[in-house]
């Protein structure tokens, strides 16, 4: 008994199975699933109003083109390493993974490569909350309250900022905004 169709589709599991798109053949199967992936990572990037504002027809922009020069697998892969495990409540500065944001937040700072540094986030930021960015912001070196400027000695000096309404990504939804606390962070 053979419980999959032609299609891929388990029926006892219900769904499809974890077959590799051929970039060749691309069926309309990947192409739906390589669609639905891009849409649900606009969904979990941009906040709901930012959406809103863009209208359907720019959203749909977005999709087709996150579809036309990608690959489920290589979107997959780069989520995994830049989003995999970010700064759960696991991911303290002995994580074993020395490629978290915790540890590598930790070697910066025991570095002293660099005197200070700006961590901004969305309020309604789905990948990086800002607790987690807080979390980060605290391994550099943050050290009292969400706009601190004291740093102890051999500290980096790291401010945090919350830019409220914004998603994860804060310089495409509030670009003057940003540009503005960037440039005065920068002089």
């Amino acid at each position: 008994y053979n419980s999959e169709d032609s299609d891929g589709y388990d029926k006892e599991k219900e769904s499809y199975y974890d077959e590799e798109c051929d970039p060749e053949v691309h069926t309309s199967r990947c192409t739906a699933r390589l669609r639905s992936f891009a849409w649900s990572i606009i969904l979990q990037t941009y906040s709901e109003i930012f959406l809103a504002k863009s209208g359907p027809n720019r959203v749909q922009t977005w999709v087709d083109g996150v579809c036309r020069y990608n690959t489920e697998e290589g979107l997959r892969a780069l989520l995994m390493q830049t989003h995999g495990h970010f700064m759960d409540e696991n991911d303290g500065e002995d994580s074993l993974d020395p490629w978290s944001p915790a540890a590598m937040a930790t070697r910066i700072r025991e570095s002293q490569s660099i005197e200070q540094c700006k961590i901004v986030v969305g309020s309604d930021d789905k990948m990086s909350s800002p607790e987690q960015a807080h979390r980060l912001a605290s391994l550099l070196g943050l050290s009292t309250g969400p706009n601190s400027l004291e740093h102890e000695e051999h500290e980096i000096l790291c401010s945090f900022k919350i830019i409220e309404g914004c998603g994860h990504a804060v310089p495409m939804e509030e670009m003057r905004l940003w540009r503005e606390d960037l440039l005065s962070f920068l002089n």
